[in-house]
């Protein structure tokens, strides 16, 4: 939903081939405009976890900090995704999986499928969640980094037992974007909004009017005060961090994944079959 999966499908696998494009009038290329930012990195991925949310936004704010770029130069903005899905490191690279789906790396696949049996466990995954939302908070907070949270297809509770313990303190205090309580979630916000949508995810509208309530949230009081700083493209540059831009198409090995829906989901009813049950499907879409 970050990523911008569905801004510019090629006609067969669905993929986006326009980055240019995406990451223009993906929401962040959209608050990037409203806020008249320097630059913008969308750096989201399809099927990304949360796991994935706290390594690469840790990664990327210590590279940042190491290279002496100014703390009150950067704002970072989070998406938090359904808690049930990981990140593996398997085959030499980090996978993100969704713990029903088949994999098309056998090593993934068989690592899934036992994971699926033995460990995928709701509770688990609330406290994985709030332990990520508490870490995060506190890490960008400590380095001065202005940042905001907000849900994007579930908004999970803390566990009970963490209930008056320092991380509910810290989940309290951390910026979540303030939300209708009928739209907890950016899901949510765009199911009320039926021209938000295209198919799964949100069309250009859908991106340009969540950037436009996430605009408000950070010129409001949230962020009063904050005095932040320009950074010139040489110093991004030299410290091997990007100018403007975001993730490219990156191959997603599940077997509902859009490079395989061709090869495996061959007639148009049972593709569209397929398609029917994926909008239904509470781990990905909205």
């Amino acid at each position: 939903m970050t990523y911008g999966s569905e801004l510019a499908d090629h006609p067969v696998t669905r993929v986006c081939q326009d980055h240019e494009y995406r990451w223009r009038y993906s929401w962040p290329g959209r608050l990037h405009a409203s806020l008249e930012a320097d630059g913008s990195y969308n750096d989201a991925m399809p099927s990304g976890s949360n796991d994935r949310v706290l390594r690469t936004t840790i990664d990327f704010v210590a590279r940042w900090l190491r290279d002496g770029l100014p703390p009150r130069a950067l704002l970072v903005v989070v998406g938090w995704t359904h808690p049930a899905r990981r990140e593996f490191h398997v085959a030499g690279d980090y996978r993100q999986i969704v713990p029903h789906h088949a994999y098309d790396i056998r090593p993934l696949d068989r690592l899934v499928a036992a994971y699926r049996k033995t460990a995928d466990s709701p509770d688990e995954a609330e406290q994985r969640y709030a332990a990520q939302v508490a870490s995060l908070h506190a890490f960008l907070e400590q380095y001065g980094i202005a940042h905001a949270f907000f849900n994007g297809i579930t908004a999970p509770r803390p566990p009970r037992h963490l209930h008056g313990t320092c991380v509910q303190d810290t989940l309290m205090g951390a910026p979540f974007v303030p939300h209708d309580p009928a739209e907890p979630t950016m899901a949510d916000f765009l199911r009320r909004r039926p021209d938000a949508l295209h198919v799964q995810h949100p069309n250009e509208t859908g991106h340009r009017l969540w950037a436009a309530s996430l605009a408000a949230h950070i010129d409001s009081a949230a962020f009063a005060g904050t005095a932040f700083e320009s950074v010139d493209d040489d110093r991004l540059a030299a410290a091997g961090l990007p100018v403007l831009g975001g993730a490219r198409a990156l191959r997603r090995h599940d077997r509902k994944g859009a490079e395989r829906i061709g090869r495996f989901v061959r007639s148009r009813r049972t593709r569209s079959r397929a398609r029917r049950t994926d909008r239904t499907d509470p781990y990905i879409y909205p």
